[in-house]
Formats: structure tokens, sequence, C-alpha cells
């Protein structure tokens, strides 16, 4: 037991090791330009070791979507079950989103290539991630149309779907702007995040909550 244990734990190890040097290759060349060579350089792993985890460069690239979303969803389920109200639940999400993405620029920045690249075709556990993190924030927003905190004539679905796409890029561009930028890293990003869930809340708030 233990000897499988030391396997497996080994062998999730050297996953991870090829997944952030895919994601440091793709950050610096593109993910066309980033090949299996470059990245088990980076890795500093043996071909061989890479195609026994994954079996195509679309694998590996896959699985770092698959991994990074997947952690989203697992901290969104966490606030939805833990907020007690929409507008808790949504400011939690928009917070935790924006701060993945601020400390790790290079999966939001692969995250907004794979998004926006003409003809991307996801698998259907790749869709299937994309769609449990949208129907997150969609029941959010209908929570909260239900409570009277979010505008009741707003495409919740339509909604989710911008929520992600502003995010990545807002945060993606404000990073981008360390020439403008003062104070301490994490000064920064306690500031971005604050103007970022403002603007959530106030491009969706109903006209009630908007005059309180």
């Amino acid at each position: 037991m233990t000897q499988r244990k030391t396997r497996t734990t080994k062998a999730d190890a050297t996953r991870r090791q090829l997944l952030d040097a895919a994601l440091a290759v793709i950050a610096e060349r593109g993910y066309a330009e980033a090949t299996v060579d470059r990245i088990v350089e980076v890795a500093g792993v043996s071909k061989g070791v890479a195609y026994y985890h994954f079996p195509s460069k679309a694998a590996i690239a896959e699985s770092i979507l698959v991994d990074g979303i997947g952690d989203l969803i697992v901290s969104f389920e966490r606030v939805a079950a833990e907020a007690v109200s929409a507008t808790a639940a949504l400011t939690a999400m928009i917070e935790l989103f924006a701060a993945v993405i601020f400390e790790n620029a290079a999966f939001g920045r692969f995250f907004v290539a794979e998004l926006w690249r003409p003809g991307r075709a996801w698998s259907a556990v790749m869709r299937g991630y994309e769609q449990r993190l949208l129907a997150l924030l969609q029941a959010q927003l209908v929570r909260g149309q239900r409570e009277g905190t979010v505008r009741p004539e707003l495409d919740a679905a339509f909604e989710s779907v911008a929520l992600v796409g502003m995010v990545l890029t807002t945060t993606l561009y404000y990073i981008g702007e360390e020439g403008e930028a003062h104070g301490t890293l994490d000064e920064r990003r306690q500031l971005f995040i604050a103007r970022i869930v403002d603007f959530v809340h106030h491009a969706n708030a109903s006209a009630g909550m908007r005059a309180g």
C-alpha cells in the first residue's frame, strides 16, 4: 500500500510538473508554437514520460484548463452553499475568480485565448466544465432576481458568459498596466478586486438596490 501511494504521489507530481511547464511554454510562445519537445525540456522529463501521462499536446492543454476551471468550480460550489444571499455569493465568486487570474496570469491568458480561438473544438469533458462554471454564476443571478437585488429583465444565461469574459480580460489588462500602478502587489490586487466587484454589483443591481 505504501509503495502504491508513493508511486501515485510521484506520478501526480510529474503530471503537475508537465502541466506547469506546458503553461509556461504556451505563455511564452502561444499554443500553436508550443511543442512537446520544448515542454519536456522545461519540465525536465523525457518525451516518453510526457506521453505516458498525456497522449498529445492537445490533451496537455485541455488538462490545464480542466484543472484550473475545476478548482474554480469547487470554490464556487462552496460559496454558493454558504452565502446568505445572492449578492454575497456573487461578490465572493468574482473576488475568487479575479484573485486566481491575478495570481496566475499565464492561466488567464490561455483561458482567454481558448475562448476566442476560431473553430475551437473542446471535448465533452471540457465543455462540461465550462457549462458547470457558467451554471453556478447563472444560478446566483437568478437567485438575486428572486431576492430583488438583480435586475429582473437581465438575461442570467447571457450575463454569466459576460461575467467570465469581463473578469478575465479586465484582470489581465490591469495586470499588464504595471507601469501605471502604485503600491505593493497585494495592495494593487486588493484595490483591483474591490473595483471589479463594485462594477459588477452596480451593473447588475436592481433599481431599488442602486438607489439604496
